[in-house]
């Protein structure tokens, strides 16, 4: 028989899913469930709005996108593509895209957990931020460079931006001995990343020898190549896209 009570449970095996508000109401008999389909707990605090649950989308593959488009640029740009001869022109770039990008990536990552990713898409976008923050005439250091007599731009210059550089250098060695047991292809990106900022940082002291930049044009190239590898092995999902042209995962454990 039927509880005659709706507000309780005479079995175990009684399921109620009739009154998912109940708690709420003072009435604990039956209870839908305590969280939604998305992990977060049932509110019917505010009964005008319908409940919902949320679920994140994975934002590394826009940040490593971002990341990967800025060292296209950079290595194309420094091999003279176009016959373009200095790297300039990657600035705006690096500021409203990459920048901007990494930077809200790696809050995002902080938000849901991921300490790992949320560190170096945030120092990245710092890194952005900081190396345009050179060339912005409102910064004024340029000028603090520039001999007013001549106009001529001191070599200081050029050695703190490769100062800036090797310290990067050294920075992006730091995550990759904490990406060490990430991915073959995370671990390649920055280690290919790390040389890249080496040889950049010995384009600004040898004063742009040719050998070194065409090694820095080529790093930063090799550095995009697995950049967006690594992207697309996020994005390229079976939800989404057919088998044929998906990136499959690089696994190296042991095969028994």
């Amino acid at each position: 028989m039927s509880p005659t009570n709706t507000n309780t449970c005479n079995s175990t095996n009684d399921v109620g899913y009739m009154a998912a508000g109940d708690v709420e109401k003072g009435r604990t008999g039956y209870l839908e469930r305590a969280v939604t389909p998305g992990g977060h707990p049932v509110d019917y605090s505010q009964p005008a709005i319908p409940v919902q649950h949320r679920r994140f989308g994975n934002p590394i593959p826009i940040g490593l996108i971002a990341f990967s488009m800025a060292f296209l640029m950079t290595g194309l740009l420094t091999l003279g593509v176009r016959g373009i001869k200095a790297p300039i022109g990657v600035l705006s770039s690096l500021m409203f895209f990459v920048g901007i990008t990494q930077t809200l990536v790696g809050w995002f990552e902080m938000f849901i957990g991921n300490t790992f990713s949320a560190t170096i898409f945030c120092a990245f976008g710092g890194f952005c931020f900081s190396y345009v923050g050179f060339f912005l005439p409102s910064m004024g250091i340029v000028d603090a460079f520039t001999d007013k007599a001549t106009g001529e731009v001191s070599p200081d210059f050029a050695n703190s931006i490769g100062v800036f550089l090797a310290i990067w250098a050294g920075i992006t060695f730091l995550f990759l001995l904490a990406a060490l047991r990430s991915s073959v292809a995370i671990i390649l990106v920055l280690f290919m990343a790390m040389m890249a900022f080496v040889f950049l940082a010995a384009v600004q002291f040898t004063g742009g020898a040719p050998g070194v930049t065409k090694a820095a044009g080529a790093f930063c190239l090799m550095d995009a190549a697995c950049g967006f590898y690594a992207a697309m092995a996020g994005y390229w999902t079976p939800d989404t896209t057919y088998a044929f042209i998906r990136c499959d995962p690089i696994d190296l454990s042991p095969k028994d």
